[in-house]
C-alpha cells in the first residue's frame, strides 16, 4: 500500500454535527456567512430536493421544517489542520488536496509499522475523533479516494492493487475526477457505476470528454496516473496568539495588537538574527468567523519597520466579519540570509533604534516591566481627548 486517504466528507457540516450529534437525523442546511445560499445540507434534508449551491428562501420553502446553520470557516481551516496534521505523524509526504480529504505517501514505512493495522491505528488515533474520519489505503490516489469514502465512518478500508478494479467497478459514477456537466452526461448515457466508464474503449472516451476523461478512465480501471504532490517542507516559522475579552471591536485597536504579536514574535529565539519571507494575519471571531491575509515580502528582512510597513496596510482597510475574539501572527520562511545590503546611511538611525532598545531591555529586567511608553493615535475622529491617543508600553 503506498497511498492514504484520510478523508471527513462535507468537512464544513462534520464540524456542526460533531458538535450537535442530534441533528445527525435532522433536515440540516449549512449557509454561507450571509446566509443566502446552501453550501451544504445533510442526507435528510437532500429528500426535500435541497442541494449545495440553492438559495435559502427556495430551501426553507421545500422544508420549512428546514434547520440553518450558518458556517464558521475558523472551526473548519482548525478541523482541517488537525487531519494534516495527523497523516502527518506518519509521513512526511502529506498533500491536503481539500479541507477534509489530505493523503499521504506511506513508502518506506515498513520499518515502523510492520503491520497494516498499526499503520492504520496510529493514523485514526491522531485524527480527531469527532469528527469519525475515515481512511482509504491502496496503491493509487483515486483508489485510495475511493476506498476512504466506501470504508464506514472512523474505520479504514484498505484495497489491494489486485482488487482494484472490481472494488471500483461497483462504485458509483459521481465519484469520478470529473465535473458536474460532464458526469450529467454520463448519467444521461447510462453509466451510473465506475466501471461502467472503464468498460468503454478509450479512444471513444477521449474522443467525448477529452484529456480529463482519457484521465478519468485510467483512474476507474485502477491505473490512476495522478501523482501526489506533497506541500513543501515548510520553513522554521514563528506564531504569536492574543485572545481578547472582550472582544475587539475597531479596526485600530486590532492593528495596534497586531503590531504588538510583530514584536513578540521577532523577539523569540527562533527569530533573533533571522529574516522574514512572509507574514500571515489570522482573526477570528466569536463565532468562528475567519480573516485571514498574507503578505510575501518583497525580500527577506529582520528589520522591524519594513516588516510592519508591509503589513499594515492589510490591516488598515481589512473588514473583519465582527468583533475579534482571537489573532494569530504568524512570520514564515525564516532565513539566516537578506537579499539587500543594508544603506550606510541608515547606519545612524539604527544605532541610536538599537541602543535605546537595549536601554529599554535593561530597565524591564531591573524594575520587571517597561516604564516606557510611547502615545499611539486610537481614535482621533473623537471628542474626548483621552480616546484620540493612548499610551502603550515600549517593548522592544
Amino acid at each position: 500500500m503506498l497511498i492514504a486517504c484520510l478523508l471527513v466528507p462535507s468537512l464544513g457540516l462534520a464540524c456542526v454535527l460533531a458538535e450537535r450529534p442530534h441533528l445527525a437525523s435532522r433536515p440540516v442546511a449549512l449557509t454561507d456567512m450571509g446566509q443566502s445560499r446552501v453550501l451544504d445540507c445533510t442526507s435528510m434534508a437532500a429528500r426535500y430536493n435541497i442541494r449545495p449551491g440553492l438559495p435559502l428562501r427556495e430551501a426553507t420553502a421545500l422544508c420549512p421544517s428546514l434547520i440553518v446553520v450558518e458556517e464558521r470557516p475558523a472551526r473548519t481551516a482548525r478541523a482541517a489542520e488537525a487531519l494534516i496534521e495527523a497523516l502527518g505523524t506518519v509521513s512526511p509526504l502529506v498533500e491536503a488536496a481539500a479541507p477534509g480529504e489530505v493523503y499521504a505517501d506511506l513508502r518506506g514505512l515498513d520499518g515502523l509499522y510492520p503491520r497494516r493495522d498499526l499503520l492504520t491505528h496510529a493514523i485514526l488515533v491522531a485524527a480527531p475523533a469527532m469528527l469519525r474520519p475515515r481512511l482509504g489505503l491502496a496503491d493509487t490516489r483515486f483508489t485510495a479516494a475511493i476506498a476512504a469514502r466506501a470504508a464506514a465512518p472512523g474505520e479504514a478500508r484498505a484495497v489491494e492493487p489486485a482488487e482494484a478494479a472490481g472494488f471500483l467497478a461497483v462504485q458509483p459514477a459521481s465519484w469520478l475526477p470529473l465535473g458536474t456537466a460532464v458526469l450529467e452526461r454520463l448519467r444521461l448515457f447510462g453509466i451510473t457505476t465506475i466501471g461502467g466508464l472503464a468498460a468503454l474503449p478509450a479512444h471513444a472516451v477521449q474522443a467525448q470528454f477529452g484529456t480529463p476523461g482519457w484521465r478519468a478512465w485510467l483512474a476507474a480501471r485502477g491505473e490512476d496516473p495522478t501523482p501526489l504532490r506533497p506541500r513543501p517542507f515548510e520553513a522554521e516559522r514563528v506564531i504569536e496568539v492574543a485572545q481578547h475579552e472582550p472582544p475587539l471591536i475597531g479596526r485600530e485597536a486590532v492593528t495596534l495588537t497586531v503590531e504588538q504579536l510583530l514584536g513578540r514574535a521577532l523577539r523569540q529565539p527562533r527569530a533573533v538574527r533571522r529574516f522574514v519571507r512572509s507574514v500571515r494575519v489570522r482573526a477570528t471571531t466569536e463565532g468562528d468567523q475567519l480573516w485571514e491575509r498574507t503578505q510575501v515580502l518583497r525580500e527577506p528582512t529582520g528589520d522591524r519597520d519594513r516588516i510592519w510597513h508591509a503589513v499594515r496596510p492589510l490591516l488598515e482597510y481589512a473588514e473583519y466579519p465582527g468583533p475579534i475574539a482571537t489573532l494569530e501572527l504568524e512570520l514564515g520562511g525564516l532565513t539566516a540570509e537578506s537579499g539587500r545590503q543594508s544603506s550606510l546611511l541608515d547606519a545612524e538611525r539604527v544605532r541610536r533604534r538599537d541602543q535605546m532598545d537595549e536601554m529599554v531591555r535593561h530597565l524591564k529586567l531591573r524594575y520587571g516591566l517597561s516604564p516606557v511608553a510611547r502615545m499611539v493615535e486610537v481614535e482621533p475622529w473623537s471628542r474626548i481627548p483621552e480616546r484620540r491617543w493612548a499610551l502603550m508600553d515600549y517593548d522592544p
